[in-house]
């Protein structure tokens, strides 16, 4: 035992409290080095403090409800070639001439307030200026007015009255001078010349009256006589035509010299009525005014029922004494069947063009009727031929002899279809050559410079369809065998300029706009089809966009020019993405040769600022102390090889590379020929959910959508709910897969109009992504 006893003593350490200290110390070592190496890892790799991530104020509801990020837009027009008439930074009515850059001016900001105008327009002599007050909106461009002449020499107010001996103060549907401008012909005078007095036209109770002057001594002639409220009307449109067609409260066009009269005839009598409740407003004093709803009713025609019965007929005004009328007579084509008109004008002081559409607006002619007789003889068709509908198309612009005539017309580019292009017709022997040819867009005709051969067109780069530039293109057409040079970019930033190829006529994207995925681009430019759609990352990258920033150049523009055979002026004006601002330029130079094979003028050798006559400095100011969402513009493939269109409303706290989730909504609308996703200014509701909700929004632009060419815009052809809902439920399906910061569990659509018929589709599918959804007058 003994010995034993002696053996486990010999397993005790004969020094335990050596060996305890030294692991101890090697354990605290250990402890230390990974704490050191922890804290040099969070130096290392902790991004630099940016401060808080919310700069500036959120936007309230309130805000967007009362209109305080609506930008001022320029409250004016050419009167003729070189004066331009508007309200100016202080609130007065001035005129300015731009040759010499002086401004008259022609009403106080005092008695503007006074009389609180809501338009406001000058006669031809430049004595009074007419001014419509007290507005009562009836639809989206109609309203009624009393209106007011105000004497420029006296500064008298004068009440327009029908009947001069009355007190009555009446509401008018519509009241214009008779202000013509002609230029003369014969020498090729440069500017326009003022003609006439000050005669004027209104429009009452649905007739027309004419009154050779303002004074109370001028006696007011009635045109019309045969007016129905609601059912007949003379002189504007009934609901279909200016909520769909003409989009204007007029139907008047009065010749060049003043003598003759065109005007638009509805009548509704056939056409069957809506019926729909009126609750009203709570405003009034009275809270007890609309408790209940009143039914009200409107002539609204549908699909396969009877629709207005529409005319136009000539006025012959020159002896208003004996007023003659006569109708018009459509073209041969369409005298049998439904049709509509969708734009008339004064081509010389005899001939009027008028485009027409048949009902199933497959069918587009541009006719010109003669006097005496007003017979429409059709000069130009264009037909869908099975592939869609056509556009409704503003009159071409015509030249001063009127022999010839530039127009927008679907021109095929091989295999990615047609494209909206200039044309220029020859009437008399129905000879069409382009002028344009290319994968881009015409979308507006501003002007035919004739003395320098320049057409002035509003169009939509290659491949950047939000986008909306002021170019202009050669008005002879290239020789036989050559190519067609490439348009004159005025607005484009200096980027996109430079991107054009020799005769390749592409338009590459900026820098700033290059993506991760601008191999596919190239590849979809060899081939001739694009490959069957994928929805994999290396498609569809969307993190490696860039947002807008307040430096940006401006990327959307209109533009407006005198009506003179020359073009030395223009107002261009800048909608965005930057606050909006309008300013009047001279157009400075006039370059010939290959636009392809050089580098076009910057902007400010090509447009030499004048005066800018709205600059919105208030809300540039606001904005600076608002935090907004961050916005990523980016394309993605989807079903049928085509690029849809992505913008995303970020929340200004959102980090992309942290883990949080963020609720989303779809703003959707998809009606045919529309786009969500332009570089147009806007604050609405989205900015509000995403800058002061923290909301992800999303906006697609898919099939059916317009600025990529009819192939894209016809997919929805016959076949409206199917193809543009499916792609906005496949792309927001995939950024939902693919951006982590995307809150799968809780989605949502929301949709107005023909986007309320969009956001039921969308909720209605057996795979839908969405929890909830609005839908605001779904397909009104």
């Amino acid at each position: 035992m003994a010995e034993g006893d002696n053996y486990d003593d010999e397993l005790v350490s004969s020094n335990p409290n050596q060996r305890n200290w030294r692991g101890i110390f090697i354990a605290l070592l250990v402890i230390i080095i990974v704490l050191a190496l922890i804290v040099t890892s969070v130096v290392l790799l902790t991004p630099p403090d940016e401060g808080p991530r919310v700069k500036g104020q959120r936007i309230k509801l309130q805000d967007i409800v009362d209109g305080l990020f609506m930008p001022q837009r320029a409250n004016g027009t050419w009167i003729n070639g070189e004066e331009f008439l508007y309200q100016d930074h202080w609130g007065r009515i001035v005129l300015l001439n731009a040759t010499i850059l002086n401004e008259r001016v022609l009403m106080s900001n005092v008695t503007y307030k006074t009389l609180a105008p809501y338009t406001f327009s000058i006669s031809a002599d430049k004595r009074y200026i007419l001014l419509a007050q007290n507005v009562v909106k009836l639809f989206r461009h109609s309203f009624l007015a009393q209106y007011t002449l105000f004497d420029i020499q006296t500064s008298e107010s004068i009440k327009l009255k029908i009947d001069s001996h009355s007190d009555e103060w009446p509401y008018l549907h519509y009241a214009r001078f008779v202000t013509t401008q002609a230029a003369n012909r014969d020498n090729a005078s440069t500017t326009s010349t003022t003609t006439g007095g000050n005669a004027l036209v209104m429009v009452y109770n649905y007739d027309i009256y004419y009154c050779q002057g303002p004074r109370s001594t001028n006696h007011v002639y009635r045109i019309t006589r045969d007016a129905v409220p609601g059912i007949v009307y003379n002189g504007i449109p009934d609901w279909l035509y200016e909520e769909e067609i003409l989009h204007s409260n007029n139907a008047i066009w009065l010749s060049e010299n003043g003598h003759l009269m065109l005007y638009g005839a509805f009548n509704d009598s056939l056409v069957q009525e809506q019926h729909f409740a009126w609750y009203g407003t709570t405003s009034g004093g009275n809270p007890n005014a609309y408790l209940y709803p009143e039914i009200r009713s409107l002539r609204y025609p549908k699909p396969g029922t009877q629709n207005p019965i529409a005319k136009l007929r000539v006025a012959d005004i020159q002896n208003p004494e004996d007023i003659k009328i006569r109708d018009l007579q459509p073209p041969q084509v369409l005298q049998n069947e439904d049709h509509y008109f969708s734009s008339a004008s004064w081509v010389s002081e005899t001939e009027i063009c008028v485009v027409w559409l048949n009902r199933p607006q497959n069918i587009s002619v541009v006719s010109i009727c003669k006097s005496p007789l007003f017979i429409c003889v059709e000069t130009h068709r264009v037909s869908g031929d099975g592939r869609g509908w056509v556009d409704t198309v503003s009159v071409p612009l015509f030249a001063a002899n009127a022999t010839s005539y530039v127009a927008i017309s679907p021109l095929r580019d091989g295999a990615s279809g047609y494209f909206r292009h200039i044309v220029h017709v020859h009437v008399a022997k129905k000879r069409v050559l382009p002028l344009t040819h290319g994968q881009y867009e015409v979308n507006e005709l501003l002007h035919w410079d004739q003395l320098n051969n320049w057409i002035y067109f509003l169009g939509t780069p290659e491949r950047l369809p939000g986008q909306q530039h002021l170019y202009r293109v050669s008005a002879l057409p290239p020789r036989h065998g050559s190519a067609h040079q490439l348009p004159d970019c005025l607005t484009c930033p200096t980027p996109l300029r430079n991107s054009y190829q020799g005769a390749e006529g592409h338009t590459k994207s900026p820098p700033k706009l290059v993506t991760a995925w601008d191999d596919d681009w190239e590849d979809s430019e060899e081939r001739q089809t694009l490959p069957p759609p994928t929805l994999t990352p290396e498609h569809k990258h969307p993190t490696a966009s860039h947002g807008h920033s307040e430096h940006n150049e401006c990327l959307y523009h209109t533009a407006k020019f005198p009506l003179a055979l020359q073009a030395r002026y223009v107002l261009i004006e800048c909608l965005g993405p930057v606050v909006p601002t309008t300013s009047v330029y001279a157009l400075t130079g006039f370059y010939t040769g290959e636009y392809g094979k050089k580098l076009l003028p910057k902007k400010s050798e090509a447009l030499e600022l004048l005066v800018t006559v709205q600059n919105n400095t208030r809300l540039k100011e606001k904005m600076l102390r608002t935090a907004l969402p961050q916005i990523k513009t980016f394309p993605v493939m989807i079903s049928g090889g085509y690029h849809a269109q992505v913008r995303l409303y970020l929340p200004p706290v959102l980090r992309e590379d942290e883990i949080t989730r963020y609720p989303t909504i779809l703003h959707v609308y998809s009606g045919p020929g529309t786009q969500l996703v332009t570089e147009k200014w806007h604050i609405d509701w989205n900015t509000y959910l995403s800058g002061t909700k923290d909301y992800i929004v999303i906006e697609i632009d898919g099939r059916g959508s317009a600025g990529q060419g009819y192939q894209l815009l016809h997919e929805i052809y016959k076949r409206l709910g199917s193809v543009e809902v499916s792609d906005q439920l496949e792309v927001s399906e995939y950024l939902r897969d693919n951006l982590h910061f995307i809150d799968g569990r809780r989605m949502g659509v929301w949709g107005w109009s023909y986007g309320g018929y969009t956001a039921a589709l969308a909720l209605a599918g057996t795979q839908t992504n969405f929890l909830f959804g609005i839908c605001v007058s779904p397909g009104a």
